[in-house]
């Protein structure tokens, strides 16, 4: 976050009190220091290799029960069917959390693009938006912006004022949402001209 904000005066972008503060809120919310990733990349790194060690325990017990056919084979297959049950109910296990967790984060990222009236009122429309099970595909929630701009248009109270639409583009003027100019989205939402 500091790499950033020092960029920006490098850069001659003076910003004041609040203007830091929003955009510490947004690379907060939206970024993950660099140290962070590393270390999620390395757990991820260390849970596929127990699968692959898991996956190899399993084929070495296949192995040795074909080969017996005394009750200790009978023993062996038993033991491979519980360990196999095992470890599929704990892959699904896994991987249902893994989901949960990226559509929660995803949920989160969408709704900190609006400003809301206080957390409390952000908290309560977060878990709502949970609630209805919006389809997440490809990055995005199919339906998720069509609901929250219905919420705009049926409960505006919900918002801030003045400042309904996300951080940057819809509520600075001249600079589209959906812009691929990120110079010029800085230079809006900080008021300079981009020109």
């Amino acid at each position: 976050m500091d790499k950033v904000l020092n960029l920006l005066k490098k850069l001659g972008i003076e910003l004041t009190a609040d203007q830091t503060a929003q955009v510490k809120e947004v690379l907060g919310k939206e970024f993950v220091a660099a140290e962070d990733a590393a270390k999620k990349n390395t757990e991820l790194e260390e849970l596929r290799k127990q699968f692959e060690q898991r996956n190899a325990d399993l084929e070495k017990l296949k192995a040795e029960a074909a080969s017996k056919s005394d009750t200790t084979s009978a023993e062996l297959k038993k033991q491979l069917e519980e360990l196999n049950a095992k470890y599929e109910s704990d892959t699904k296990a896994l991987n249902e959390k893994l989901m949960a967790q990226e559509t929660d984060f995803a949920a989160e990222r969408l709704l900190g693009g609006y400003k809301f009236a206080n957390d409390r009122v952000k908290k309560s429309v977060l878990e709502e938006f949970k609630g209805k099970g919006f389809k997440y595909e490809n990055g995005a929630f199919i339906g998720g912006k069509e609901f929250l701009e219905e919420l705009k248009k049926n409960e505006p109270d919900v918002f801030a004022k003045g400042q309904q639409g996300l951080f940057m583009g819809s509520t600075q003027s001249g600079v589209s949402v959906d812009s691929n100019n990120l110079e010029a989205q800085i230079n809006s939402g900080f008021g300079f001209d981009s020109k």
